[in-house]
């Protein structure tokens, strides 16, 4: 059965079983009594039975409209939960966020500290996943933002780049014997660990290797930061890894970094979403709160000869 009325006759029904008379209603919901009467009756149509009669100098409801009265009451109040719902989600009361990261993105716990001290009741939702799939799920509408590492987008013209952090990569070894301002050229006899070809971590480093006219004698492979730095910790070679992969590792000296006389290379952490005329008010408060993290709010990303952060406004439409 499907019916034509609307809200606002259910809402007349339910104040007069409350007030008992179509005058008082209409001064509650300021209409006129005839619109009240109108309302009352086109619901009545609908619904085909009578929902109201005469009580001396009173109007009662009909035994119909008191079996309908509770389950109007519930719907009017859904609706009413639904509009609380909508304006807390306005506001950033309420909501959720859906974000895919690779196993290694240093920045997000700083970025959702910041972002649940500003919106606590904001839901967070956070999965790992390599770079294709956190692009496919973006792609799909799974996820609302991603934090890909040594995100090239430039053939890309789906998605948008709304912040990006720069980091170093530094040279770790459990060796204490090499030189500590080495050229590249001094490591040729030397096991390299590195990440496992093609991979986002791995690009900056073969660029970095090509442009010194360096080639490393590689020991091992893997496609995690973590596997590389537990086999350095062994002694099994050296590594160029994230700074904060090894950051505690450095300050209790389980792992010493080599500074090259080379300038180290350096690769991106790019926070990007699905290109789209729309974005909803949680994601848009995510984003906000990505870019006020400026590099002086993320420490040990560089520690050295690091150019100026990425200007997240000025790298955006890719």
């Amino acid at each position: 059965m499907w019916l034509a009325v609307e809200l606002k006759e259910l809402r007349s029904l339910v104040a007069l079983s409350e007030l008992g008379s179509i005058s008082l209603v209409a001064g509650h919901i300021h209409l006129s009594p005839p619109a009240i009467h109108k309302q009352l009756k086109t619901l009545e149509g609908e619904l085909g039975v009578p929902l109201y009669e005469k009580a001396g100098k009173q109007l009662q409801l009909t035994q119909a409209a008191t079996v309908l009265l509770p389950h109007i009451k519930e719907l009017l109040a859904h609706y009413d939960f639904a509009l609380t719902a909508l304006d807390e989600w306005k506001g950033l009361k309420r909501g959720l966020v859906r974000i895919g990261t690779g196993p290694s993105s240093y920045v997000l716990p700083a970025i959702l500290k910041r972002f649940r001290q500003a919106y606590s009741k904001i839901e967070v939702l956070v999965e790992t996943a390599n770079t294709p799939v956190l692009l496919e799920e973006l792609q799909k509408g799974s996820l609302d933002l991603a934090l890909v590492v040594s995100a090239d987008l430039s053939e890309r013209h789906d998605f948008v780049i709304e912040a990006a952090w720069n980091f170093e990569m530094i040279l770790v070894s459990q060796f204490k014997k090499l030189p500590p301002r080495p050229h590249l050229a001094d490591l040729r006899d030397q096991r390299f660990i590195l990440f496992r070809h093609g991979s986002r971590m791995q690009e900056p480093i073969d660029r970095y290797f090509a442009a010194n006219m360096f080639e490393p004698k590689v020991a091992m492979r893997f496609d995690n930061a973590e596997f590389i730095r537990s086999m350095v910790q062994s002694g099994l070679g050296i590594a160029l890894l994230p700074l904060w992969v090894v950051r505690r590792d450095l300050k209790e000296r389980q792992l010493s970094m080599i500074r090259p006389v080379e300038a180290a290379p350096f690769s991106k952490i790019a926070l990007i979403r699905r290109k789209s005329n729309y974005v909803p008010r949680p994601v848009e408060g995510f984003i906000q709160t990505a870019t006020a993290l400026v590099a002086k709010d993320v420490p040990l990303l560089t520690i050295s000869r690091s150019p100026a952060p990425v200007d997240s406004r000025k790298e955006k439409r890719v």
